[in-house]
């Protein structure tokens, strides 16, 4: 009996317990079963939402590919990524939100994501009127760090020294010993950085552009024990614009230089063809001169400018070979620039230039031309010598060009230039010199003339091709001496160093290797070319100086 009391007892207090137990398993797995539920349908909407990420995704890639293939004039329709970074200052401490922290990090695209096939292949020139390199915002003003890194290889079949820059006037000719033996080097030379600021103000706009390279003057041991090459100033200019007009002060390429669209400062709306030789394609008027320019942009389709620019009579050195009166000989040599003046030539006036710019599109493809007019003042002062030879003596120089470009084709651009002065051979990158000056101090211009044609291809927006075929030519301008010798340019009896005519066919090769927007580019180029050189006497050497030139270019383009 005391047993079954015990089990009677323990039945009527464990059940309940039992039955309590059984109800909270129950409430619980309802919880749980609940749970899942909410789970499920988070998940459900989470892949909803790659979905269309994924479908975004591919749409992007689908239009990066089209623009990819559409060539290097077509539109871009990619939608502009803010590459932009915008540098504030915070008091001490401060430290953002950490949802607003997680928000900037969400934001930020992986290189991969920001456009990294859309490259077009690049010239010399880094910097455009639209800037598209990433910026550092200080208040109104934008500020960009553009530039490349450069490894050139050059190869000359003549010994005509230089760096980079092809010395085209000074094509040895084969009776010498630079004209028996050929030159290669490696340099870094090419190598350019530039900063850039642009600050939008409301109803204006102020820009400034600071380039170097490392082209300047070396030392006669530069490249012994290594090789520190003479740091030089490219550009260096202001520009403010306000409506439709336009002013620059500082130095900038000449306002005769041949343009690609427009008139601006910019250096890559200067049509100073794609080679990688430093010295341009003989025949191609260019300059970077100290100047102040005004320009009317009258419609998108037409402007018109005015320079007032820094002056340099110039008669070359040993490679030009302009002889001077005998008596007046030692004067002289201080007041025109003989390869050796520096800045001590007192030139009389400013060079002053006129340009107007019209652009179109007949037919549907894209057209420019553009015609300039220069005037020049040359002095000098001739001290009395006896025969009636004294004071000063002034003549006036000028000149014109017409440079047209046009698409023939997409991505296929036809370019042709002409050029005629009567003592502007400066302008054609100093390979004819200014004038001559008679027995008497008379001053006489040398006429002078160069031209430039060729293509500049384009089958993708990495890859370009260009050839040209460029000259210059300088007409013979003699006198004679008190002693009855013949002085001047060009004369019987005159050394080799006097070239009728300068000419070159080259062609070459870029390809961007290697691309990432938010990372830059690697580039790779390639040019040939055949330089010839005939004298207007040549005596009892060569007719004429050639030589074969060959560069190739590594750079990496700073995003």
């Amino acid at each position: 009996m005391p047993t079954v009391k015990l089990l009677v007892v323990a039945l009527v207090v464990l059940t309940p317990l039992s039955i309590k137990a059984q109800s909270s398993s129950e409430t619980e797995m309802n919880e749980l079963k609940a749970q899942l539920k909410a789970q499920q349908k988070l998940l459900e909407k989470q892949q909803a939402q790659i979905q269309a990420l994924e479908s975004a995704l591919a749409t992007q890639q689908k239009m990066l590919m089209e623009v990819s293939h559409c060539g290097a004039n077509a539109p871009a329709v990619v939608p502009e990524l803010n590459r932009s970074v915008e540098v504030k200052v915070q008091p001490d401490g401060f430290q953002p939100p950490k949802n607003q922290l997680a928000q900037s990090e969400q934001q930020s695209p992986a290189p991969e994501a920001e456009g990294a096939g859309d490259v077009l292949q690049r010239g010399q020139e880094i910097a455009g009127v639209t800037p598209t390199t990433p910026k550092l915002q200080l208040g109104p003003a934008a500020i960009r760090f553009i530039g490349y890194p450069a490894l050139t290889a050059v190869y000359r079949s003549t010994n005509s020294g230089g760096g980079n820059a092809t010395n085209f006037a000074g094509t040895p000719y084969s009776n010498t010993v630079p004209g028996n033996t050929s030159e290669f080097r490696l340099s870094p030379q090419d190598t350019r950085l530039a900063i850039r600021v642009d600050a939008n103000l409301g109803g204006s706009k102020a820009a400034g552009y600071y380039e170097m390279d490392f082209g300047g003057l070396t030392g006669g041991n530069v490249a012994v024990s290594g090789t520190t090459y003479g740091f030089r100033v490219r550009q260096a200019w202001f520009d403010y614009s306000t409506g439709k007009f336009e002013a620059t002060g500082g130095q900038l390429y000449s306002l005769m230089t041949p343009a690609v669209t427009g008139i601006t400062p910019w250096p890559s709306d200067a049509a100073i063809t794609q080679v990688i030789d430093r010295g341009y394609v003989a025949g191609l008027v260019w300059g970077w001169y100290p100047q102040v320019r005004l320009v009317y942009h009258a419609s998108p389709a037409a402007s018109f400018a005015f320079s007032v620019e820094n002056p340099e009579q110039q008669v070359g050195g040993s490679t030009v070979g302009v002889t001077f009166p005998a008596a007046l000989a030692p004067t002289l040599n201080t007041q025109y620039n003989v390869g050796t003046n520096g800045l001590s030539v007192p030139n009389a006036t400013p060079d002053f230039i006129v340009k107007a710019s019209f652009d179109g599109k007949p037919g549907g493809h894209a057209a420019h031309l553009d015609v300039g007019g220069l005037l020049r003042v040359f002095r000098n002062y001739a001290p009395y010598t006896g025969d009636g030879v004294s004071g000063h003596n002034y003549a006036g120089g000028g000149g014109g060009n017409v440079n047209f470009n046009f698409e023939v084709a997409k991505g296929v651009r036809l370019v042709l230039d002409g050029f005629l002065s009567s003592g502007g051979g400066r302008y054609i990158g100093g390979l004819m010199p200014d004038v001559i000056v008679r027995a008497n101090g008379e001053i006489s211009p040398i006429n002078s003339y160069s031209w430039l044609g060729g293509f500049e291809i384009a089958p993708s927006k990495a890859t370009g091709f260009y050839a040209y075929y460029g000259g210059a030519y300088g007409q013979r301008n003699t006198a004679i001496d008190t002693d009855g010798s013949y002085i001047g340019w060009g004369y019987p009896g005159a050394s080799d160093a006097a070239d009728r005519v300068i000419d070159e066919i080259t062609g070459g090769y870029s390809r961007v290797i290697w691309s990432r927007e938010s990372l830059g580019s690697a580039q790779f180029g390639f040019q040939y070319a055949y330089v010839s050189v005939q004298p207007w006497v040549s005596g009892t050497g060569p007719a004429q100086a050639n030589q074969n030139v060959v560069l190739t270019q590594l750079r990496y383009n700073l995003p």
